[in-house]
């Protein structure tokens, strides 16, 4: 398996979606941060913490504060302010430098003949990559949770992660990018509960009660916790660790980005015969298998590795 470049708006399903690729030995050139579950320095906060205290040895790179076109719209309506719900929060994490720029480490990536991308936010800083870089660009495999091939989430038409930036989504696409994108319909089909967090707080090592009361306050977004909370990012990252473990079916793929009602709506047109397919949209998902890579993810990030030893620069 090559390396992966991961881009994320860290929140906890992205720290999840994280501890999946660390946990199954995938090798992470680095974690480019992106505003979107919240503003960018909250971002950074929380990729800086998770860093420190599961011992992430990949740099991090801060990346795009705002949409390409646009004010920034946040999640932190659901997330609140620190981007993990419910009362459980990641310490701060020890003073630093500022992070280094995303786009010239992503460029050194692709350059060197990297070509996976795992995406679990808004596509901002993939879109600035494919504009400073087109011939890259097209060379590039991206696995994007994001978009949904029916109802949305943060509007009735929009997944949110589309909606904060769908110029950003059809410039990607434009750009010749190969797309798998894991939308919210596969996504619902993995569900995690309570007591799936009392279970994480019985697993052995130093950092299994921090995480479960994420995970509990994660799960107390759907109904405070009375019915099943649906994953996200863990989902793109089983299909990128587990590819078999998402099903997936050649589409063509757009983005509305000036509709009214319906900005940032991913239209997807299944029919080749009225357009050639140029993206694979995730149709379902192995349900038990994921949510088992979830908690085993989860539960290698508990037993506290050793401390992140910053190397060069990707």
């Amino acid at each position: 398996m090559g390396t992966v470049w991961i881009d994320s708006d860290m929140g906890f399903d992205d720290l999840a979606a994280v501890a999946m690729v660390v946990a199954s030995g995938r090798a992470v050139a680095g974690l480019s941060l992106v505003a979107g579950n919240s503003p960018l320095p909250r971002v950074i906060a929380n990729a800086r913490a998770a860093a420190a205290l599961f011992g992430w040895d990949f740099p991090l790179y801060g990346g795009a504060c705002r949409p390409l076109i646009g004010p920034l719209i946040t999640a932190d309506y659901v997330l609140g302010d620190t981007g993990m719900p419910g009362g459980t929060a990641l310490p701060d994490a020890p003073p630093g430098p500022d992070l280094p720029r995303m786009l010239p480490a992503l460029i050194r990536f692709a350059d060197n003949g990297g070509r996976d991308l795992l995406a679990l936010g808004p596509l901002t800083n993939i879109a600035a990559f494919a504009l400073a870089r087109p011939d890259l660009a097209r060379g590039m495999r991206l696995i994007w949770m994001g978009g949904a091939p029916g109802r949305g989430n943060h509007s009735a038409a929009a997944e949110f992660n589309a909606f904060v930036d769908p110029e950003a989504v059809q410039l990607v696409i434009d750009a010749g990018v190969t797309i798998r994108m894991v939308g919210l319909d596969p996504c619902r089909q993995v569900t995690v509960g309570l007591a799936d967090a009392q279970a994480l707080a019985a697993r052995p090592g130093p950092h299994a009660p921090l995480l479960a009361g994420l995970l509990d306050g994660y799960c107390r977004i759907a109904a405070d916790g009375q019915r099943p909370m649906a994953l996200y990012d863990p989902v793109a990252a089983a299909a990128l660790i587990a590819p078999d473990s998402v099903t997936f079916a050649p589409a063509r793929l757009d983005c509305e980005t000036t509709g009214r009602l319906t900005r940032g709506m991913t239209v997807i047109e299944w029919r080749a015969h009225k357009a050639a397919p140029n993206a694979q949209i995730a149709t379902a998902a192995d349900a038990p298998r994921i949510r088992a890579l979830f908690m085993a993810g989860l539960a290698h990030a508990a037993t506290g590795a050793a401390p992140a030893q910053k190397g060069p620069p990707a």
